[in-house]
C-alpha cells in the first residue's frame, strides 16, 4: 500500500525474464542518448549513439526506454512515441529483425516539431545568452520560454 505523501512514478521498469534483443538505430543527424528507465523511475544513461550508427541492447519486456538528443535533451521517437516499450518477439512480426542476432530493429526517429517550437529554437540559436531573450519585443511569456529553453547560455560575468 502506498501512503498519501509518497510518490509512485508512472514510467519505470517491472520485473520481467522474457528478453528481448533490440538493435537501437540512430536515423537522426544528432548524437542520441540511450537512457533505460530502472525499477524506481530513473532515467540511467545506458549508452551515447552517434548519428547513422546502431546499439545492439539485451533488454527485458515491460523495461521502457527513452532516447534524448544529447546537447539539448530533446526527446526523439521510436514508432511514433517517445518512449519504447519492448514487446514479446511473438509480437514483432511486423517489425524488422536482423536475421544475424534476431535482434529486432528499433528505428529512433525526429520529433515532429510545430511551427511555433521551431521558431523558438531558431531564435535561441542566435541569442548570445539567456539573458538576452528580455530585450526581445515579444510576449512575457515568451521571453521566460525563451530564456529556459535549452541549451542554456549562461553569462560568463555572472557570479
Amino acid at each position: 500500500m502506498v501512503s498519501n505523501n509518497s510518490i509512485v512514478p508512472l514510467l519505470k521498469s517491472i520485473e520481467n525474464r522474457e528478453k528481448v534483443l533490440v538493435a537501437f538505430i540512430n536515423t537522426t543527424p544528432y548524437t542520441v542518448e540511450i537512457l533505460w528507465i530502472n525499477f524506481e523511475g530513473q532515467a540511467v544513461k545506458y549508452a551515447v549513439l552517434d548519428s547513422h550508427k546502431a546499439c545492439g541492447i539485451n533488454t527485458y519486456v515491460t523495461h521502457p526506454w527513452i532516447f534524448m538528443e544529447k546537447e539539448t535533451g530533446d526527446r526523439f521517437m521510436v514508432e511514433g512515441k517517445d518512449v519504447y516499450m519492448p514487446r514479446s518477439v511473438c509480437s514483432t512480426q511486423n517489425m524488422l529483425m536482423d536475421s544475424r542476432s534476431q535482434r529486432v530493429n528499433v528505428f529512433i526517429t525526429l520529433p515532429i516539431y510545430t511551427l511555433r517550437d521551431i521558431a523558438m529554437r531558431v531564435i535561441k540559436r542566435h541569442l548570445r545568452y539567456d539573458k538576452h531573450a528580455f530585450t526581445l519585443d515579444i510576449p512575457k511569456a515568451l521571453q521566460y520560454e525563451l530564456a529556459l529553453l535549452l541549451p542554456r547560455k549562461g553569462d560568463p560575468q555572472a557570479p
